[in-house]
């Protein structure tokens, strides 16, 4: 099953491109430590995975909804059960019971959940701290840690941007027209190395070494020899330890944000755009 839809080649690129997609399916792109103390209740996750296999479950609106009626916050939804959904995809997948169609469809309605609570809780909310650029290197296959990760930033009070796999031609233009005080390249697997170490010597030509730059993910390399390969600041797989260098902290939950702010969360409007940056 696991091959269903791909290439016959069997050869060590093809390899490490299954590796990558895996990893970044089990929720590693960044390690969400400072999530440890919250529970990721089984029935609820179970309702979770059944939503998103249902194929009339294609609005993130209604599925997130369908959370929210179990009395979840959309931040744990988005955060926490998000991420238990995608290991459980790739957990799947790992075990040759899902199909790459079906990890990809899911994940994809996974991104919309995602999008769906950034555009709810962050709709009238006016970032007061450091700006990020969260940039997602080649070989790629699933990106849905960069959402989350942009959307715990925002809930701490950054402003975020993501780019998938930019050139250097996008990056010089943006970095052109805005300022950013950190960026973080997200590498998920071995194949995209290069593709970071890249984006890593770009940021640092364009930003005249005034931009603090992040690496981390997935792939399989120490933090020491992560730094060394990239020529990074720092090497990062931990969500706090980011918000510590910052001097932020997380977010009060959102639930309490909207009440203070007397609004409810429901399906109010459908998804726009693609969403390139979040």
């Amino acid at each position: 099953m696991r091959d269903s839809g791909m290439p016959e080649t069997r050869d060590q690129g093809s390899l490490d491109w299954f590796a990558g997609l895996v990893q970044e399916a089990l929720g590693r792109l960044i390690s969400m430590r400072d999530q440890q103390g919250v529970e990721v209740r089984q029935e609820h996750l179970d309702l979770f995975m059944e939503l998103l296999a249902n194929d009339n479950s294609v609005d993130p609106a209604l599925l997130l909804d369908a959370m929210l009626a179990r009395h979840l916050d959309p931040e744990m939804v988005a955060c926490g059960y998000v991420g238990a959904a995608a290991r459980s995809l790739g957990d799947s997948w790992a075990a040759d019971t899902m199909s790459f169609v079906d990890v990809t469809i899911r994940s994809e309605r996974l991104q919309g959940v995602v999008r769906r609570v950034d555009e709810v809780l962050m709709a009238s909310a006016q970032p007061t701290g450091p700006s990020a650029l969260i940039l997602v290197a080649e070989a790629e296959q699933h990106t849905l840690g960069a959402f989350v990760l942009a959307l715990q930033l925002r809930l701490a009070g950054f402003s975020a941007v993501v780019r998938i796999a930019p050139v250097a031609a996008d990056l010089t233009v943006l970095l052109g027209a805005n300022r950013f005080d950190l960026a973080l390249v997200s590498i998920g697997c071995s194949a995209g190395l290069d593709s970071g170490i890249g984006l890593v010597r770009t940021l640092r030509l364009l930003s005249r070494g005034e931009m603090r730059i992040y690496v981390g993910g997935a792939v399989p390399l120490s933090d020491e020899k992560l730094l060394s390969v990239t020529g990074a600041d720092r090497a990062l797989r931990d969500v706090s330890a980011l918000l510590t260098d910052f001097g932020a902290t997380v977010a009060e939950p959102a639930l309490d944000r909207l009440e203070k702010r007397g609004e409810r969360v429901g399906s109010r409007s459908s998804l726009k755009g693609d969403h390139g940056d979040t």
